[in-house]
C-alpha cells in the first residue's frame, strides 16, 4: 500500500507539482514528441477515479505544455503510443531533424 501511494504521487506530479507551473518561464526553443495514443502513467491502475481522468492522456497534455511553453514546438504522431521513436523508427527520426531544424 505505501508503494502504491507513492507511485500515485509520482504519477500525478506531472499536474500538481512546481514543474507544471514553471513551463511559462521556459525560454530555451523546445521540441515535444508526442505519440498520440500514449496513456502511460505509473500508478494509473491503483489511482482513485478522480486522478485517474486527470493522468496518461498525452494526446491532451501535449497540446497543453505546448501552449505553456512560449517557444515551444509539438509534433504529434497519431496512433503511435510512448516510444514513437521505437513503433515508428523513420518517421520519427524525419520529424526530429526536420524539429531541429527550426528550434
Amino acid at each position: 500500500m505505501w508503494s502504491e501511494s507513492i507511485t500515485l504521487i509520482d504519477s500525478a506530479a506531472f499536474c500538481t507539482q512546481p514543474v507544471y507551473y514553471e513551463f511559462k518561464n521556459l525560454q530555451v526553443p523546445t521540441l515535444l514528441l508526442i505519440g498520440t495514443s500514449d496513456t502511460t502513467a505509473i500508478g494509473k491502475d491503483v489511482a482513485p477515479p478522480e486522478v485517474k481522468a486527470r493522468i496518461g492522456n498525452y494526446q491532451a497534455l501535449g497540446k497543453q505544455v505546448a501552449k505553456l511553453i512560449p517557444r515551444a514546438t509539438l509534433v504529434e504522431f497519431p496512433g503511435l503510443g510512448h516510444a514513437p521513436q521505437m513503433e515508428e523508427p523513420e518517421q520519427f527520426h524525419k520529424a526530429l531533424l526536420q524539429g531541429l531544424k527550426t528550434l
